[in-house]
């Protein structure tokens, strides 16, 4: 069953790469692809045992229109039969009970304050703007020459905040030290 679900996840990121021709457009964010893609991150990552219960949070630091998006994905799926519940934050202190952070490019240099005041919270941190993996956040998206949109995965850091990303999700995206 396991294997279904992976290539299912395989086909569904391919998918993502074909809409709208060459993929997503830098000057054109689609946050439907982006939403689908955080699905999918929440789908093949573990939280810790004591994190798995009730509500799964997903914070949105300041003003984004993936705002819209996500707030489909929280009324028509659940993940592993556990409610998604849609918050906005404003600083990281606020996403202090999240499972997962999305930070859009415009707050970006809130980074290095997200990483230090959740450290060691089982947190995946998302980020919009390319190069932030490198600066803690577990996940961030990166558009490519050819415009198609892909991830860099800082395995340390998501290991370091007690989660588990299987191998499906690493060997799509780009594994950065």
């Amino acid at each position: 069953m396991k294997k279904i679900g992976n290539i299912r996840f395989c086909i569904t990121l391919l998918l993502i790469g074909f809409v709208g021709g060459n993929g997503i457009k830098a000057q054109e964010t689609d946050y439907k692809a982006y939403t689908l893609f955080i699905y999918n991150f929440m789908k093949y990552v573990e939280w810790p045992e004591n994190s798995n219960k009730g509500e799964f949070i997903i914070c949105v630091m300041g003003e984004s229109p993936i705002m819209k998006e996500l707030q489909v994905l929280a009324t028509t799926k659940k993940l592993k039969g556990r409610t998604i519940v849609l918050k906005r934050c404003d600083t990281p202190e606020e996403a202090l009970n999240a499972h997962l952070v999305f930070i859009p490019e415009s707050k970006s240099g809130v980074i290095k304050s997200m990483k230090e005041q959740t450290k060691g919270k089982p947190l995946l941190i998302v980020a919009e703007r390319e190069g932030l993996a490198r600066k803690g956040a577990g996940i961030s998206f990166v558009t490519l020459d050819e415009d198609a949109l892909k991830f860099d995965i800082n395995k340390k850091e998501i290991e370091i905040r007690q989660l588990r990303i299987s191998n499906s999700l690493i060997s799509l995206g780009m594994v950065i030290n």
